[in-house]
């Protein structure tokens, strides 16, 4: 007998805040702008992998939503997708902790390769994830109540990742177990928050819907897809936006190293960082909704990219005078950050929404995602950068992208205004 949408509301709402909070939690642990790259930069001393860190993240994650949005079309039931693409992705990173705990860190090399392909892994598995996991939530919740659930999550996994941050800058600090210990510890409750977030996810019941009865084939689904890009002109300035404010990545994975390198921070300051990171991140979310029911979601796109090249912009004042400024202000950086990542989300994607016409949000959505994965270049390429130049070149280089992003951002079309905080949902990778 095949379920409705309104006959589990409650505990599929329970399902979803439990697999939410649980994998934003794994995502504060093993977080890639403070923990992941300082644990690359002990172990192997290269710039260049700390860059590739984000690269890795953003292009495993969005590039292959096309091609698994065409596959899933005529799925009328998508649930055991992310199961199964969850059970290969989400141990990851308890396997690398294992691997840690029994002495892998011996070997950089071996070490380092090993952590790049179980984290690709996790972030492959998770481009399936956001397909699924959106669709699911659509059916599952009736629109009016979706708001209050991932409200509620947001607001549950912020007050607990601040305790999360004060134990990650206990165990990254000289009172730790030092290296490689402390990010075994830290691998290894990011991915047990992964599983039990599989774990919630297990309880959700979906609801079936009608689909088309066949998947359309390749040629005809690639030719939606030039039409798309041929004919509606703001979704190419809004993927233009979107690839210039990626420019942020060049320095994304160096805020951290620079003020443990040149300011004097203890690496235990990476998980206040990192709480602060996140903090920041769900307050723009309740800032943002106001934003998209006032104005819409084109201003929540260009306070974006304002307050985005404010980061390396106040890394670059305390790196050309350090005593300009209170030193605890350079926490603001991974503040930009985290508004950042939360306007991807509550900004770009619901823009990209407004933009598309009944019947082709799938589509919009896969197209964008995956050629907003361009930006997978700019870290890599920040650490090459680096490694050849100094600080500040490459944060100099940053705001200068940046303030043309912001520039670019204000040719967006005006969409409709409307409520977005219920699209908040999973925090977002880059």
């Amino acid at each position: 007998m095949k379920s409705t949408a309104g006959e589990h509301v409650r505990r599929n709402a329970w399902a979803f805040i439990g697999e939410s909070t649980w994998f934003g939690l794994g995502l504060v642990f093993v977080s890639i702008t403070t923990v992941v790259p300082e644990f690359i930069r002990q172990l192997t001393g290269s710039t260049v992998l700390v860059g590739l860190i984000i690269s890795l993240t953003e292009g495993a994650w969005r590039a292959p939503q096309l091609v698994f949005a065409n596959r899933l079309t005529n799925k009328p039931l998508k649930k055991k997708y992310l199961t199964r693409a969850g059970s290969i992705g989400r141990p990851a990173y308890l396997i690398f902790a294992l691997a840690l705990a029994l002495g892998i860190a011996r070997f950089p090399i071996l070490a380092a390769a090993l952590f790049f392909l179980l984290h690709t892994t996790m972030f492959v598995a998770m481009s399936v994830d956001s397909i699924v996991w959106w669709d699911v939530l659509a059916k599952a919740i009736p629109s009016s109540r979706r708001g209050r659930i991932l409200g509620f999550s947001t607001a549950l996994r912020g007050a607990i990742s601040i305790a999360v941050g004060l134990l990650i800058a206990y165990l990254l600090g000289d009172s730790g177990p030092g290296f490689p210990t402390a990010y075994t510890i830290c691998f290894a409750a990011g991915g047990a928050c992964f599983l039990f977030s599989l774990v919630s996810w297990l309880f959700v019941i979906e609801p079936a819907e009608p689909v088309v009865e066949h998947r359309p084939p390749w040629s005809e689904y690639f030719r939606q897809l030039r039409g798309i890009l041929r004919e509606s002109a703001p979704f190419r300035r809004l993927l233009a936006v979107r690839l210039l404010s990626g420019f942020n990545g060049l320095a994304l994975g160096f805020f951290g190293l620079f003020g443990i390198d040149q300011l004097g921070f203890a690496p235990a300051s990476l998980g206040i960082f990192a709480m602060v990171q996140t903090v920041s991140g769900i307050l723009a979310g309740l800032w943002f909704a106001r934003v998209s029911e006032k104005t819409g979601n084109h201003r929540i796109v260009q306070i974006a990219t304002l307050i985005s090249l404010t980061g390396p912009l106040v890394a670059l004042v305390f790196l050309l005078a350090p005593n300009l400024l209170w030193r605890p202000l350079y926490a603001w950086t991974f503040v930009s950050i985290g508004v950042f990542q939360t306007a991807q989300f509550v900004g770009f994607a619901s823009l990209n929404v407004d933009l598309a016409p009944p019947g082709q949000r799938s589509t919009y959505v896969g197209l964008f995602n995956t050629l907003s994965s361009f930006v997978i270049l700019w870290p890599a390429i920040g650490g090459w950068l680096l490694e050849r130049t100094s600080y500040t070149w490459l944060f100099g280089l940053t705001v200068a992208c940046l303030i043309v992003a912001h520039i670019a951002s204000w040719t967006l079309p005006t969409a409709p205004s409307m409520p977005e905080i219920e699209k908040r949902g999973k925090p977002p990778l880059l």
